[in-house]
């Protein structure tokens, strides 16, 4: 009898154990979405456009193959994550130098600086074109909307996922509707995938190429999948570690393979729309204007909506990025997420105000290249970094990445690095 009751027993608690595995596994599905905002900010929205009107489909294929080449590093960022247990911010302090690791937050708060920046001015065109709006007024209403999204989702995980997957999807079926208007002919896409070689080999090709990849890899999002994966899977055992990689790398394939599609689509609306004048569309504003006179006031109004709806999806990103630089650097500043929000917010916006009222409101797009060329400045620190840990075998176990992987890594990180430094050295010159 005695036997019977402790078999039951054990089976009892096996089953509870098994219906917590799953309920963490299924919590490891989610974060990929909050990944892939960043694939479809302001800055991705000027580059993709300047490459569709200036060489109609011939970059297409440098988008695509940026966001594979973001998508192995989210993976990686993810392995790195599931496998110790970390977050990429705390792995950084502990296991590699103070003077690296500090500057590696350094980095990572330019990064969210600089996508607040983007946030905000590109909230602010989208307010312009649709309400006629002054930038510098379209600039604190769109600093207000930021907390009225924080105060929707009041520092629930699963109110952020829900949220971003609903401006995301206002994004996606923008475009699907701009798609429409635009009527494409596919066999002229598919020729143009062909003359990618060409567009690269002219300068102003090639520098809007570099553009795309500069604006596709977000040093801060690196910071934001690991912290999110690293928090989920802590009380995973460790006999569900695979699992939990598989159902991760396909949550960020999906997730990201959409935001691929939304990028790949602002740039065929671009070239179906803008392109053939001879001219590079390289303004929101011109290329709203534009889409209006081809494909209707009604399309114009669609590409607003889902520019703002683009801006402020990145709300919420960046504060959890902060949250976790914060805490994995060990930075005690005692603040909430939603203090540190107003701090980044009113940083950004006196930036962006000073910028505006420099400039005298001409150039707001120039800002929104100037967040990009932050990001690709900053890159460099969340990249070397992850690299290096990933193939850290005391660090990693059996999980470490080595032979042919862990070589094509580090090449497309020296890659990356050397791209995005001749990039900034163009701008700068």
């Amino acid at each position: 009898m005695g036997q019977f009751i402790y078999a039951i027993s054990s089976g009892r608690t096996a089953l509870a154990q098994d219906v917590q595995v799953s309920a963490g596994l299924r919590r490891i599905a989610g974060p990929g979405i909050l990944v892939a905002v960043g694939y479809i900010d302001p800055g991705n929205w000027a580059t993709d456009i300047a490459g569709g009107s200036g060489f109609g489909y011939g970059l297409l294929l440098v988008v695509v193959a940026s966001a594979l080449l973001a998508l192995g590093f989210q993976i990686l960022v993810s392995r790195v994550a599931l496998a110790t247990g970390q977050d990429l911010a705390t792995l950084t302090a502990r296991h590699l130098s103070p003077r690296l690791a500090r500057t590696a937050w350094l980095a990572g708060e330019a990064a969210i600086l600089a996508t607040a920046l983007a946030e905000l001015i590109g909230g602010a065109i989208a307010l312009r074109l649709l309400f006629g709006l002054p930038l510098i007024a379209g600039v604190a209403a769109t600093g207000v909307g930021t907390f009225a999204v924080l105060a929707l989702t009041r520092g629930n995980a699963d109110r952020h996922e829900r949220f971003i997957a609903l401006l995301l999807s206002v994004v996606a079926l923008s475009f699907v509707f701009l798609l429409f208007k635009a009527h494409p002919a596919w066999t002229e896409v598919a020729h143009g995938v062909t003359q990618t070689g060409r567009a690269l080999r002219d300068p102003q090709g090639f520098l809007i190429a570099l553009g795309i990849l500069g604006a596709t890899l977000m040093p801060h999002n690196l910071y934001l999948h690991s912290g999110s994966l690293a928090q989920r899977a802590q009380h995973l055992p460790p006999v569900a570690r695979d699992i939990a990689m598989r159902v991760a790398r396909n949550d960020t394939i999906v997730s990201l393979s959409v935001a691929m599609l939304i990028n790949a689509a602002i740039m065929i609306v671009a070239a179906a729309s803008l392109s053939g004048s001879g001219i590079i569309v390289g303004s929101l504003d011109d290329a709203h204007a534009v889409i209006g006179q081809t494909l209707g006031v009604g399309a114009a109004i669609v590409f607003a909506i889902a520019l703002y709806a683009a801006g402020q999806s990145s709300t919420i990103t960046g504060v959890l990025a902060g949250r976790i630089l914060s805490n994995g650097f060990q930075v005690r500043s005692g603040w909430s997420d939603r203090r540190r929000a107003l701090a980044t917010r009113l940083v950004a916006g006196a930036a962006a105000i000073g910028l505006l009222a420099f400039t005298g409101g001409q150039d707001p797009d120039g800002l929104l290249v100037l967040s990009q060329v932050i990001l690709s400045l900053a890159l460099p620190f969340a990249l070397g970094p992850l690299v290096l840990l990933a193939c850290r075998k005391s660090l990693m176990g059996k999980y470490v990445l080595h032979g042919g992987w862990a070589w094509a890594a580090v090449a497309a990180t020296v890659g990356i690095l050397l791209l995005d430094g001749y990039l900034v050295a163009d701008m700068l010159v």
